[in-house]
Order: structure tokens, then sequence, then C-alpha cells
């Protein structure tokens, strides 16, 4: 059946190249966020605790 609810705009795969990119500390999660596609908002809300969440 369907699941109910909204479509994630990352997948796992763009989740696990976010904590990449952000573990570099010139890189800004704006920066991130414009190569992945979505907003700094979203990718806050994917990555609780945003950069510091990373390590």
């Amino acid at each position: 059946g369907k699941k109910p609810g909204r479509k994630r705009k990352l997948r796992e795969q763009d989740l696990v190249a976010a904590r990449a990119l952000l573990a570099d500390e010139s890189i800004t999660v704006a920066e991130v966020a414009e190569r992945l596609g979505v907003s700094p908002a979203t990718l806050y809300r994917e990555l609780p605790g945003g950069r510091s969440g990373v390590g």
C-alpha cells in the first residue's frame, strides 16, 4: 500500500553526502543545501543538530 504523509525530499544517500560535506568546516550548510537542491531548513530538519550533529 501507500505510505501516508509527504514524500521525503532527501534520500538516504543524499543524507550521507550531506554529512560528508558538512564534515568540511569550509563549506556552509547553505552551500550543502544548494548542492542537494533543498533549502537549508530542509537540511536542518533532516539532520537535527546541523553541523554539530554530524561529527
